[in-house]
């Protein structure tokens, strides 16, 4: 199984933004993220003078990867906008590969290739973890919110510890003083929107708390590396009842070029946001 925003950034919000601040840093504080409707750690940046970008990796499974979707990637379109905010060349290896699990991206930071696109990067961007999840059996008794996502508790469990590795690992390798890593959360790990309806109420029902858990799981690992989480469940579906089909592809799973432009904007407006 492989996978996958409303936040609209109009230019001029972007380019006051940038001018401010464009930095993440180690998580300060525990908000609650009303269009998620659970409660994250969400990494604070401080303000001062914004970096400019020269170099971005992108990590993770088929969502920036770009599948199922013939246009350009959430990465690509944030490569082209810092372009030409800054007025400079802008290098991207996007080394994403569609199916990976957590897993499979930890052992993949500790190659070759991988290693020197990271040590060269001013921002790192990940998505992963959804692969990590079987939907076989989302509709069975232990596998739903009531149950307490028994079923996927130990999955849930070696994500974290993955992504803490992927992290350190991530970390460890950067050269500059200004390198950044963003974390992306999901809207949904299975499918989402008509795609899900037709399986029914309890597939809808266990995929969305499944997916909040990994969000929650993925926004804690984010904040103890001084990671920046960005949330993309409430940009696609607000606080749960807005129908992100506008944003799918046709498989229901993957985000469609709206999707894609949609993610850019939230890590955008993610970065350049101060408090």
């Amino acid at each position: 199984m492989t996978r996958r925003l409303k936040v609209v950034a109009t230019v001029a919000i972007l380019a006051a933004a940038w001018s401010v601040a464009l930095e993440a840093v180690p998580v300060t504080r525990v908000t609650r993220d009303a269009r998620a409707g659970d409660t994250v750690a969400v990494a604070t940046p401080h303000t001062g003078s914004a970096a400019a970008v020269s170099s971005i990796v992108g990590l993770g499974d088929s969502v920036p990867a770009g599948a199922a979707c013939d246009c350009d990637t959430f990465v690509s379109l944030i490569r082209k906008t810092l372009a030409t905010k800054q007025g400079t060349a802008v290098a991207l290896d996007n080394l994403a590969t569609g199916g990976l699990t957590s897993q499979g991206l930890l052992d993949h930071v500790g190659s070759g290739s991988a290693m020197d696109a990271i040590a060269h990067a001013d921002l790192v961007i990940i998505t992963i973890g959804a692969n990590d999840f079987d939907s076989a059996s989302l509709e069975d008794d232990d596998c739903g919110p009531r149950a307490g996502l028994a079923c996927y508790k130990n999955d849930l469990a070696q994500l974290r510890a993955n992504v803490d590795g992927i992290l350190g690992k991530v970390r460890a390798l950067q050269k500059r003083p200004s390198s950044r890593i963003v974390v992306t959360g999901y809207w949904n790990v299975f499918l989402d929107g008509d795609s899900a309806r037709a399986k029914g109420r309890t597939y809808v029902s266990n995929s969305d708390a499944l997916t909040r858990a990994v969000n929650r799981t993925l926004a804690g690992a984010a904040a103890a590396k001084g990671a920046r989480y960005v949330d993309l469940y409430g940009p696609f579906k607000g606080d749960g009842s807005r129908d992100d089909t506008p944003l799918l592809a046709a498989d229901g799973d993957h985000p469609n070029a709206a999707g894609h432009r949609v993610i850019a904007d939230s890590i955008l407006s993610a970065l350049a946001a101060t408090r």
